[in-house]
């Protein structure tokens, strides 16, 4: 029948009496007007399709404002609308869901991997975040393929590979049972023509050869029933034609060998009669024990609930029961849709909710559940919270996690252009390399020759394959520059010790146990091989006065660092300004391109930020004589005295304060920042056991730079 507005109308006034229909026929005359002169191919007027549409989601249930949108779902992609413009006309909600439809409906689905189409399904659920919006695209694509016999062959075997792929699942994953038949059904027709035909003629054969013998069955159950005082509906079924062709093709049967094509559903009022008619029909027939399966007691993940066992029947004939209630019955029809019907107003209550438990995988809840619309309005579709969807130009699909930038995916597409990444466009937009992709993005990588990675870019990458190639571009850098840099620095002491001789530089790295020149003077350059150590290995008779001299000096200022590198002497050590180590830390050092080693704290946030090929095993000397600087706060009481008596324990234990800084907060208490000198941890500890006795303090905590 051809759908008119009043058809719609009079199907939301059945299920929402109270419903305020003003603003769908509002959308009718809007719809009307941006589709005045277009036409299908089957050469109707457009306006057919948005009626069909929001006669189907009125169908299901949905409320007013999915029904509004229904019937505007192609106003923006076929018309010069905008968004905005719904939204002024028509309020945010309705927007949003024939914004979410359009994105939908530029989803180009072009590769034929069974991986991609995976992608694309996880992508338009992503995409999806109002149930409506999937609901309403279901919808849109079963009348499009109703339809599709007007399209040309080549535009009929793309539109129904879409449909098996990725829209009959979606219905599935929904519980959205007639709508996955139907697509599924009609997706084969147009991929496999002849299979379909096939398979159709035979079902429909077989359905009239056994109606006599399905009638006899179904007699004997509803007389069984009858003794028992059971009040049930019983009908039979036969399956749908797509089922029947993929059960053929995936076990390489012929038609002849599927027996079990028959079946008979009974339905009832209650879980208890339902495990009860199972042992009935069990006492009559023969069961197959491995086919009897609880979906009751264990529900699939799209909510189906049912008992299902097949019997050998009289004559041999396989014949599967499904035994469910009534409730039940709906949900395998219905699915999600099932869950937000008005009827008579009534409220979802707790046993409903547990009833549901299956929508914590499906939906991200935001409030607790009162009513039908607040129901719709709180749950989001979240299956991949996790992951990101985005498009190349050419419309291929990569899978990232969330939090992702332009720079992994120009790293995904090929380790070059990762390195020459300076941006990217963004939907048509330039972003910085920085920005967070979102699913549904077309991304186009904008390079430059002239660009390289720097260390910043390890901040900015998200997956370890963008990282661990600006890893390693950076280490090969370093390198050459590190080889450039030792060198130099060779080079300028050999100079300056006026040692002149030919120097066979491969032999010398050789005997340092390295494999070249190169690596000699990369060993230098980044401080694991002191000039020092080479210089006496090339000339041992050289002048040692100038280094002896250097040494006294250091020990004259108090300058030796009390750290042992291990493996190596006369290394140049510093201590590192952001976690400032003292005596009894646990330390790594960091070998710092011609500087030596740094040495951290071990749980240094800039150490573990850092190349792990650069660290090396450090420990303090037994008896370190030096003093090292470190900063604590305290947090106490904003009272007089309080500073003084900090104070004075520092005093006491002959602690060094070399810096001080102290304020109040709004709280009540202060926060009194010191700069120390200490020999050790041990003695740094012994202070804060002190301090923390302290009446009025409430914390004390040492302090690394930010």
């Amino acid at each position: 029948m051809t759908i008119r507005i009043n058809d719609i109308l009079d199907e939301v006034s059945a299920y929402i009496p109270e419903a305020d229909k003003r603003i769908i026929e509002k959308a009718y005359v809007f719809s009307a007007r941006v589709h005045q002169g277009q036409t299908r191919l089957s050469g109707e007027p457009y306006l057919t399709h948005p009626l069909e549409v929001a006669y189907m989601a009125a169908k299901m249930h949905l409320d007013v404002e999915a029904v509004t949108a229904a019937l505007l779902h192609d106003a923006i992609e076929d018309s010069l609308t905008t968004v905005d413009d719904i939204k002024a006309a028509f309020g945010a909600d309705v927007a949003a869901i024939v914004d979410g439809l359009t994105k939908i409906s530029k989803i180009a689905f072009m590769s034929k991997e069974q991986q991609q189409a995976e992608n694309f399904r996880k992508m338009i659920l992503a995409v999806s975040k109002d149930l409506r919006i999937l609901l309403i695209k279901l919808a849109d694509r079963i009348h499009n393929m109703r339809t599709l016999e007007f399209h040309n062959r080549a535009a009929q075997q793309r539109i129904a590979k879409e449909t098996l792929d990725i829209y009959a699942p979606i219905a599935n994953r929904l519980g959205m049972h007639w709508m996955q038949i139907e697509l599924e059904d009609l997706g084969l027709k147009y991929t496999d023509p002849e299979g379909y035909a096939t398979v159709k003629d035979k079902l429909d054969a077989a359905a009239k050869l056994k109606e006599g013998y399905l009638k006899d069955i179904m007699g004997a159950i509803e007389a069984e029933l009858a003794k028992h005082g059971l009040n049930a509906e019983v009908y039979g079924r036969v399956k749908h034609v797509y089922s029947v062709y993929m059960k053929l093709k995936r076990q390489g049967i012929p038609f002849e060998a599927v027996y079990d094509i028959l079946g008979i559903r009974v339905i009832l009022e209650s879980v208890a009669a339902c495990y009860e008619v199972l042992g009935i029909i069990h006492s009559l027939w023969k069961p197959i024990q491995p086919r009897i399966k609880d979906f009751i007691a264990m529900p699939k993940a799209n909510m189906y609930q049912s008992l299902h066992t097949t019997i050998f029947g009289p004559g041999g004939e396989l014949i599967e029961f499904q035994i469910r209630t009534r409730e039940m019955d709906r949900i395998a029809n219905e699915g999600i849709a099932a869950h937000w019907r008005y009827k008579d107003g009534s409220k979802l209550d707790e046993r409903d909710g547990k009833k549901f438990s299956w929508l914590r995988q499906l939906l991200e809840w935001q409030k607790e559940v009162h009513d039908p619309h607040e129901f719709l309005e709180s749950v989001k579709i979240d299956l991949y919270p996790e992951e990101v969807y985005v498009f190349t130009p050419k419309g291929d699909v990569f899978r990232f996690p969330t939090g992702a930038t332009p720079l992994d995916f120009a790293y995904n597409i090929h380790t070059e252009l990762g390195h020459q990444c300076t941006g990217a466009k963004v939907n048509g937009q330039i972003v910085p390399l920085k920005y967070k992709l979102k699913t549904g993005d077309v991304v186009e990588i904008m390079r430059s020759s002239k660009q390289h990675p720097s260390k910043d870019w390890l901040r900015i990458a998200k997956t370890s394959r963008a990282t661990a190639k600006i890893k390693a571009w950076l280490r090969t850098q370093e390198l050459q520059q590190s080889t450039a840099l030792g060198r130099e620095i060779l080079e300028k002491k050999l100079k300056s010790l006026h040692i002149r001789k030919d120097i066979d530089f491969d032999q010398l790295a050789r005997d340092f146990a390295l494999k070249d020149a190169g690596e000699l003077f990369g060993a230098i350059g980044f401080g694991r091989l002191s000039v020092h150590q080479v210089v006496h290995k090339i000339a041992p008779e050289a002048p040692k006065e100038a280094e002896e001299h250097k040494t006294a000096e250091r020990k004259k200022k108090g300058e030796g660092s009390g750290i042992i590198v291990k493996g190596e002497e006369n290394l140049l050590v510093r201590f590192a300004r952001c976690c400032r180590p003292i005596p009894g830390d646990e330390i790594v050092g960091y070998i710092t391109r011609g500087r030596g080693i740094t040495v951290h704290r071990r749980n240094c946030t800039y150490v573990e930020e850092e190349d792990p090929h650069r660290l090396v095993p450090v420990e303090w000397e037994r008896e370190p004589q030096e003093v090292h600087e470190i900063e604590f706060s305290v947090l106490c009481q904003d009272k007089p005295g309080m500073l003084g008596s900090i104070t004075a324990i520092l005093g006491e234990q002959r602690i060094n304060i070399t810096k001080l800084k102290a304020h109040s907060l709004a709280s009540g208490s202060s926060v009194c920042v010191f700069r120390v000198s200490v020999k050790s941890l041990a003695e740094l500890e012994a202070l804060f056991a002190k301090v923390r006795r302290l009446s009025g303090v409430e914390r004390i905590e040492r302090l690394q730079a930010s």
